[in-house]
């Protein structure tokens, strides 16, 4: 598939998410849905009692987490000698958390009133540890897609990266600091960057081998 259409699939999803994002927030403002998505996060909130198993969760799809994390995979890029897919990783991230810090400014919605069981700052909507896992875990799976050829180890990365986003997105419900609503915001908000920043970097990837093969002829 030329990567004209790939890149322009990934900008028309991205545009979908982001309406998908905007839908979401403005349920939020409904009282009948506030009201539901209330009533289902303290339904959901500590339950089965593995408080352990999610604070963990929870840490890995943190910043504490993600910086660290970022660093050793840049190394190991950068010993490869491939500049692009560093600067796309941390312009992934920083980008990703500038935005959902922004996004919670302008939506100022506040958090459940539950007792939170790890600490929590700031507003609710978008969950910034969905919209940041989303990003960051969904990068990986990207770059796993694309560099990866052994197809069964390509496909356990990848789910094990997606498991990762769906469980860490459920940990802030359980853990009190989330509804529901704020989760599934910050998982299209997030996929709607990655793919937006994921389809630029194929075609400035694209543009430098078009370029060297013109050099090269």
């Amino acid at each position: 598939m030329n990567v004209y259409i790939k890149t322009n699939t990934m900008f028309k999803a991205s545009g979908i998410l982001f309406l998908v994002f905007l839908i979401v927030a403005l349920l939020i403002s409904v009282e009948a849905t506030e009201t539901w998505d209330r009533m289902i996060g303290e339904s959901l909130y500590r339950i089965g009692e593995m408080d352990v198993f999610f604070i963990f969760l929870s840490y890995i799809g943190s910043k504490l987490f993600f910086y660290p994390a970022l660093v050793v995979l840049t190394i190991f890029i950068l010993f490869k000698r491939n500049w692009y897919m560093a600067l796309f990783l941390w312009a992934n991230l920083i980008g990703v958390r500038l935005l959902n810090t922004l996004l919670k400014t302008i939506f100022s919605r506040d958090r459940p009133s539950l007792e939170h069981v790890v600490e929590a700052g700031y507003y609710s909507y978008p969950s910034g540890h969905s919209m940041n896992s989303m990003a960051f875990y969904g990068a990986i799976a990207f770059l796993c897609y694309l560099i990866i050829k052994l197809s069964w180890l390509r496909n356990t990365l990848m789910t094990v990266c997606f498991v990762l986003i769906g469980l860490i997105g459920f940990s802030r419900v359980y853990l009190g600091v989330h509804y529901p609503l704020d989760v599934l915001g910050g998982y299209s908000m997030g996929a709607s960057w990655l793919l937006f920043l994921s389809g630029i970097y194929l075609k400035v990837v694209h543009n430098k081998k078009m370029n060297s093969l013109s050099n090269y002829g």
